[in-house]
């Protein structure tokens, strides 16, 4: 690797998957690097352009895709630069299917979450209750820390599948969080955002508590909004184009 230690610069714009690709494609060919060259490592990466994990192999998926890079897994893996010419109009279209991968998410979210807890609302236990009023204790407590608001926000989630205590909606849920999780990082964030998320969540247990559908129904879409609103802006189109009743 002919990089020096420092590959590439911390994000200074939206932290989305579309600007690490940006600024990794910038630092290969800043450093010259041609077929065969190694990338730092993964750490090293998420670390300089100051994104989480999810995010960066986010962004290399999209690389790979489009034929860039050649991520290696076990011993004498890593990240390696697999053509010496920038295949631009491959890399859009990549990012292209990762967007709609995306929009598929945020829409197969709303279908099975709304489900989950609808349920949950309904099985749920006065320890269930405890399990997710605690949750939301720690995020109040982290406000400010984005890292510990994030796996709190995660932790509340988890809780409200359990009390569904249902196998397979815990199942089916785990696959969802996964595809979210670089997502929640890319485009939510921010004090505003959180305390935001906070009340969501606070509204969202008394509606569970109290068996009020309609004020849930109302609670979820708005927490499902949130991020779908902040990814739309993100890649320059409006919620009601990806998500509307036109768009599906």
């Amino acid at each position: 690797m002919r990089a020096g230690p420092t590959f590439t610069q911390p994000i200074q714009t939206t932290r989305t998957f579309e600007a690490a690709i940006e600024n990794i494609v910038e630092a290969i060919e800043r450093a010259r690097l041609g077929r065969g060259d190694q990338l730092p490592s993964e750490s090293d990466l998420a670390t300089q352009l100051g994104i989480s994990k999810p995010t960066l192999r986010q962004a290399l998926r999209v690389l790979e895709r489009a034929g860039l890079l050649t991520v290696r897994q076990g011993k004498g893996g890593g990240i390696f630069v697999a053509s010496d010419l920038i295949p631009s109009d491959a890399i859009l279209g990549a990012v292209a299917l990762e967007e709609g991968f995306i929009v598929d998410v945020l829409r197969g979210r709303r279908v099975l979450e709304t489900a989950i807890t609808e349920f949950a609302a309904a099985v749920a236990t006065r320890d269930d209750f405890g399990e997710i009023e605690r949750s939301i204790g720690l995020l109040r407590t982290h406000l400010g820390d984005r890292a510990m608001v994030m796996r709190a926000d995660a932790m509340f989630h988890r809780a409200v599948v359990r009390a569904s205590h249902n196998q397979t909606l815990q199942a089916a849920m785990r696959g969802v969080v996964r595809d979210l999780a670089a997502i929640r990082d890319s485009y939510s964030g921010g004090l505003g955002q959180d305390e935001r998320t906070l009340a969501v969540h606070v509204r969202q247990l008394e509606a569970m508590r109290r068996g009020d559908a309609a004020e849930l129904a109302g609670v979820l879409d708005e927490h499902f909004t949130m991020l779908e609103d902040a990814f739309a802006a993100a890649i320059g189109r409006t919620s009601a184009d990806l998500f509307g009743p036109a768009a599906r």
